[in-house]
């Protein structure tokens, strides 16, 4: 394919998400104004739904425009249609049917499939990591993968219709949900969660596999894309954690992990087009610490604040009284947490880095109590050699001339 059919194949798909987009955005509104309610009807929902489905576009964009040789931009590209259609529907089915507009057409139809309609974006998912980053499959071997993918979401696809409509259309009727089709929902469901479980945990292992077998650039790309695929296991826990204990904070931390979500695209842009790779080791490292210190102060606080309550319930209030209390406590144990963390991290994965970095304190050490010139010097080569591994390694010392 030519850079200037890719450039024009690109932006009608960048135009026709932009144009899904702005055409939910709008029925949203209407939807709004006309008093339904639920979460899809939220002007709260529309920037988390924005935000990751621009950078996927975005970045789908300009892969695609420079590599048109590699499926990931493409993949990036489809996302946008493949995730903003099922929004749009859901939008239109109710403008019609809930906001009483009886008059379009289609809108009963699209109703009733839309309990399937986000299965083909978790394809393009598995697609982009088990292609990631050269395009190509870690080996023909690995295409059982893609069918199995294929006829578990399809068995998935075949379950959804035959269950209840899922909100707001709870009241719609479903004509394949049916008494009898009970049995076959059930075994169908069984199958398609297996084989869909199954996949995943292949797709993870040719992460892992071509991981090991890269070099290069090759594994740097592998650990923008691995870092970025990190965070979003956490965001179903933060989310849980924040309905038990912060409810009025729900909607920040869907915000928050709409961005997280978006990192994928961006990490994936960034480790194709190699644009300096931003020291990703380090990168990694931050996060690393940091997100293991929020889980460890997070799991403090909490219970720091239910024992408290628990200790203080016969004062008057006792449940402020915890929540300050459990603020100082935390903030008083942070930096010694973050050090301990930092070493564990280095220790564990940059074993290199904090072999260096003790072999440094050492020295510093012996600084300090060496007085003889040709010991510090001989010392001074040593610690070079084992940090820093040089090929040759030279002294120079500046004379003084006393006069």
């Amino acid at each position: 394919m030519s850079m200037r059919t890719a450039t024009w194949l690109a932006s009608g798909l960048v135009l026709a998400t932009v144009v899904i987009l702005a055409a939910w955005v709008s029925l949203l509104v209407l939807n709004a104004r006309s008093g339904l309610t639920g979460d899809v009807f939220l002007y709260s929902s529309i920037f988390p739904n924005l935000a990751p489905a621009a950078a996927f576009v975005a970045v789908g964009f300009l892969v695609a425009t420079r590599k048109p040789e590699n499926p990931i931009g493409w993949l990036l590209l489809v996302t946008g249609p493949v995730t903003g259609l099922p929004m749009l529907a859901t939008q239109y089915a109710a403008y019609a049917l809930l906001a009483g507009h009886d008059a379009l057409p289609g809108a009963r139809a699209i109703a009733i499939s839309l309990n399937g309609f986000w299965i083909p974006g978790l394809f393009v998912l598995l697609l982009l990591a088990l292609l990631f980053p050269t395009g190509h499959l870690p080996s023909r071997r690995w295409r059982f993968v893609v069918w199995l993918s294929v006829i578990s979401l399809t068995l998935l696809f075949l379950v959804a219709h035959l269950a209840p409509l899922d909100p707001p259309f709870t009241e719609v009727n479903n004509p394949f949900e049916t008494e009898s089709s009970a049995i076959e929902a059930a075994a169908l469901l069984v199958a398609a969660v297996g084989g869909l479980l199954a996949s995943a945990i292949a797709v993870c292992t040719s992460v892992v596999v071509r991981f090991r077998r890269s070099t290069g650039d090759e594994r740097e790309q592998l650990k923008w894309f691995v870092f970025a695929a990190a965070i979003l296991p956490l965001g179903p826990v933060v989310h849980l954690l924040a309905e038990t204990f912060a409810p009025g904070a729900v909607n920040a931390v869907e915000s928050g992990y709409s961005l997280a979500i978006a990192l994928i695209p961006i990490a994936i842009g960034v480790a194709i087009l190699k644009y300096r790779l931003y020291e990703i080791d380090r990168i990694i490292s931050r996060a690393l610490v940091y997100g293991s210190m929020t889980v460890i102060l997070l799991a403090v606080y909490v219970g720091l604040v239910l024992a408290g309550q628990a200790l203080f319930s016969s004062f008057a209030g006792g449940s402020n009284l915890a929540v300050a209390a459990s603020t100082l406590i935390v903030a008083a144990i942070f930096l010694p947490v973050r050090s301990r963390v930092q070493r564990f991290v280095d220790r564990r994965f940059y074993r290199s880095r904090y072999d260096a970095q003790r072999t440094l304190e050492a020295f510093g050490g012996r600084l300090r109590e060496q007085v003889e010139l040709d010991g510090l010097v001989t010392d001074l080569r040593g610690v070079v050699a084992e940090s820093m591994q040089p090929t040759h390694t030279s002294v120079w010392l500046r004379s003084r001339l006393s006069r």
